[in-house]
């Protein structure tokens, strides 16, 4: 996974929430396969969690085989401001695995969980939760 570059994608707000893709781009030379959902959780400043790790958004999804220079995309949701909950602290960081990766790649986000909602989706080319 060392070929992977992770990077943020453009913040979107609809319905409540606010969604926002995490990229996962193939800098490598040969292509290489990403299947299911990342492991997501907010650092602060000083790389502590804070809050609970992303849960699982349920979307079936697929192997997604990225050629070098290709992006796929893995969604992550929250509610847009204190709908039926306060918010925690905004974090730093977002410290992401790939799927079925131990090892994880601090990407720069500026991210607040409110109302306990904390979603992924699965890496896919869509841009779908």
């Amino acid at each position: 996974m060392s070929d992977l570059y992770l990077s943020m994608g453009r913040k979107e707000g609809a319905a409540g929430s606010l969604y926002w893709s995490i990229r996962f781009t193939n800098t490598g030379t040969t292509s290489c396969a990403l299947r299911g959902y990342p492991g997501v959780s907010v650092l602060d400043t000083a790389h502590h969690q804070t809050g609970p790790a992303a849960t699982r958004s349920g979307r079936s999804y697929g192997t997604v085989t990225l050629a070098p220079a290709r992006t796929a995309s893995a969604v992550v949701r929250t509610t847009n401001g204190p709908v039926g909950g306060p918010c925690l602290h905004t974090g730093s960081y977002l410290r992401v695995y790939p799927p079925a990766s131990r090892t994880a790649t601090l990407v720069p986000a500026a991210w607040t969980i409110c109302s306990g909602v904390f979603q992924v989706g699965p890496v896919n080319v869509q841009g779908a939760f």
